[in-house]
């Protein structure tokens, strides 16, 4: 190969590798971990919409707002009624779940949900 056909060969690569289409980027699973969270928060302040108002769920019902704020979720104004609250079994899946769920997230929302976890597992302790 002479040296004039390396160089025209060299010089018309950039120009092929500049049509070609760049790959796409995977969808972001912080966006499905954080809707499961959310979930998980409007849920268990449904639950407390449906017990009997006392100053311990208030102030659980509470930070679960503060939790749902925190994930950037927003109250929706429709929540389905919990049939049988049952506080302290939804409290523990929750923490699961947001424990479970910072193992697969970015840093940054794994800090939240840590936290969120540590919080669920704390709340059957003041129900007690």
């Amino acid at each position: 190969m002479s040296r004039r056909s390396l160089l025209a060969g060299l010089a018309a690569a950039p120009a092929v590798a500049c049509t070609s289409s760049p790959p796409e980027a995977p969808p972001d699973p912080d966006v499905a971990l954080r809707a499961a969270a959310v979930a998980r928060e409007v849920d268990l302040i449904s639950l407390y919409d449906a017990l009997p108002p006392s100053p311990v769920h208030a102030a659980l019902r509470a930070e679960h707002v503060e939790h749902l704020r925190a994930l950037g979720g927003v109250l929706p104004s429709v929540r389905p009624p919990r049939p049988d609250p049952q506080p302290v079994p939804a409290e523990r899946a929750a923490a699961a779940g947001h424990a479970a769920d910072a193992l697969r997230a970015s840093r940054e929302l794994a800090g939240v949900l840590a936290s969120l976890a540590a919080s669920e597992a704390s709340h059957p302790v003041a129900l007690a």
